[in-house]
């Protein structure tokens, strides 16, 4: 395999690699053999749609004599299965295969599986180690980090924890299994991490859009270029006390439109026009130039994502928004675009956030 990107993030519990490549699932025993893993019992977890790619396949065969073992657990696909109820399952799963603490968790799968499984990773025996293996876009952000979770009836990821995976590995071959819409949803955050540090990957997407991928060889050095974005800010803000709430950016409102729309639309979708929101509410405060504003819709709608909320109750979407676990007692705490490439924290009021909604679902600019 060539054209391997190696990226490190510095942990409190220690630093750990992201390794971005078309292949790359093929170095998996070597990369667990670096890390002293190849010793123990495998616990592969995955979604149902996953389970019968080839890519999984595939994934499979490579990990053939390594360990003391593989044990493959899966759950139904879908935002509705991050759940206590889901890790419950795993929980039971893990048991009854005979997995000890020492032994080691490979999350296979997009961000949802990402999610679930470094909770449970997280949870089981007190914290077992385990390593993330991404197979869409959106989840070239959510391995990276060490957030972990689930959601509850009232909001998302409202039940978690900062538990750092042993590594990440970025297949981009993965991608080649991904559906139109799948690819959109994902692009949406590559470009979120642009606005936030890469003004120069912003160009290259807002002049060379990337509606479909290409070639997986070809798309490394964007996808590796997007996730340095979020290495960089995660090692410096590991447990969100400050500057790691920029990637937040978008997510505010798009995590309360997703929720509200019960999960129809797709998490990118969903940020997308969350990151349009949050950018006329930056234009509204005089943060935020219009014509960037401007520049930030026109790139999402160059991929073919929405930009405009299509849901007109916008006091039940405050409501959702007013759970978000950013905020404290003192008021709504939002990332906004200051400009094409930064990205401040500030308190929002609730008024703000209707007016910039209200803009922006009728078409309006002031």
């Amino acid at each position: 395999m060539s054209g391997r990107v190696r990226l490190e993030v510095q942990s409190a519990q220690g630093a750990y690699p992201v390794v971005v490549g078309a292949g790359v699932r093929y170095a998996l025993p070597e990369i667990l053999a670096d890390l002293r893993l190849d010793d123990r019992r495998i616990a592969v977890i995955t979604d149902e749609i996953v389970r019968e790619t080839p890519f999984f396949a595939g994934l499979l065969a490579a990990l053939q004599g390594v360990g003391r073992g593989l044990l493959t657990l899966q759950f139904p696909a879908g935002d509705a299965h991050k759940s206590l109820a889901t890790a419950a399952e795993l929980y039971h799963g893990l048991v009854r295969g005979g997995f000890r603490r020492g032994d080691v968790i490979l999350a296979v799968g997009g961000g949802v599986v990402g999610d679930l499984a470094g909770f449970v990773a997280a949870t089981y025996m007190r914290g077992v180690p385990y390593v993330q293996v991404p197979t869409t876009l959106l989840a070239h952000d959510s391995a990276i980090g060490g957030k972990v979770g689930v959601n509850l009836e009232e909001g998302k990821n409202l039940v978690g924890a900062f538990y750092p995976p042993r590594a990440v590995l970025f297949d981009t071959e993965a991608l080649t299994t991904l559906d139109a819409r799948q690819w959109r949803n994902g692009m949406a955050e590559v470009i979120k991490h642009a606005i936030i540090a890469d003004p120069d990957l912003f160009l290259r997407l807002e002049t060379q859009p990337m509606p479909q991928l290409a070639d997986p060889s070809g798309f490394v050095d964007i996808a590796a270029r997007a996730m340095r974005v979020k290495v960089d800010v995660v090692t410096q803000d590991e447990r969100e006390s400050g500057l790691r709430q920029v990637l937040n950016v978008g997510h505010t409102v798009g995590h309360a439109v997703e929720q509200f729309s019960g999960y129809a639309l797709g998490h990118g979708e969903a940020v997308s026009i969350g990151l349009v929101v949050e950018a006329a509410i930056a234009a509204n405060r005089g943060l935020l130039s219009w014509a960037d504003a401007q520049r930030i819709a026109s790139a999402l709608e160059r991929h073919g994502l929405p930009t405009r909320p299509p849901y007109a109750d916008v006091d039940a979407v405050l409501k959702l928004v007013e759970v978000d676990k950013k905020h404290t007692h003192d008021g709504w705490v939002f990332a906004l675009p200051a400009a094409i490439g930064r990205v401040e924290i500030v308190r929002v009021k609730p008024d703000e956030v209707r007016v910039a909604y209200e803009q922006v679902r009728e078409g309006h600019r002031p």
